[in-house]
């Protein structure tokens, strides 16, 4: 084949891999991932069910792929913001509320895909269970990493356990992602609250923005 014609192909491949991906993000979180089928996917952007199995094999192949996108946009970049992030473990607990509220709006469905299935799939072994699972674990290390740190500098109370703090941060981003997308509300008020009334539920004071002084 030659080089012009495989490159247009490969491009073209992308292009439907990518479209159907998109689809089936927006259905699954619409509709959930049993309600949704194969040829409304397809539907969605003008293919048929067979373009589905051409590209991915079955259903389950193409959420594991949706999975991987999901993973790689938000929980990768996720986990080396907060790896990177500098402060203290509380600063780096507000870090990820606000991390997250952006990928909130930013890929609004990638996100909310994560929180579908890891419903939807909750105590399954098959691999979709195990993979959304796997996904989680990761953000709970990370969390649970800062969380620990945090304790044994006396950021944080020393008399809650770490691994209920790190679920607790979770749900509550979980949740306020949740609720932003649920109701027309202000997603930076949003954010703020939440941020408050977490800090106030460990004993801690919201430490105000500092202000700037007008020369």
């Amino acid at each position: 084949m030659p080089p012009r014609k495989a490159a247009k192909n490969a491009e073209l491949r992308e292009d439907s891999i990518q479209r159907l991906s998109q689809a089936a993000f927006q259905l699954i979180v619409m509709k959930g991932y049993h309600a949704t089928t194969l040829q409304e996917i397809a539907e969605a952007v003008g293919m048929t069910k067979g373009a589905i199995f051409f590209y991915f094999t079955s259903k389950e192949r193409l959420l594991l792929h949706l999975l991987d996108i999901a993973e790689d946009h938000i929980v990768n970049s996720l986990a080396a913001h907060l790896t990177s992030a500098e402060g203290t473990a509380l600063d780096k607990i507000v870090a990820y509320f606000h991390f997250g509220s952006w990928h909130g709006i930013e890929r609004p469905y990638e996100l909310l895909c994560l929180i579908q299935i890891s419903i939807e799939f909750r105590h399954r072994s098959d691999a979709i269970g195990k993979r959304i699972v796997a996904i989680y674990n990761r953000i709970y290390r990370v969390l649970e990493e800062i969380i620990e740190a945090g304790r044994m500098r006396g950021e944080l109370p020393k008399d809650l356990p770490t691994r209920e703090i790190a679920s607790t941060v979770v749900a509550t981003h979980d949740g306020m992602m949740l609720e932003y997308h649920r109701r027309e509300i202000d997603g930076e008020k949003l954010v703020r609250v939440v941020r408050t009334v977490f800090l106030q539920g460990l004993g801690l004071k919201p430490r105000p923005k500092p202000i700037r002084r007008a020369r």
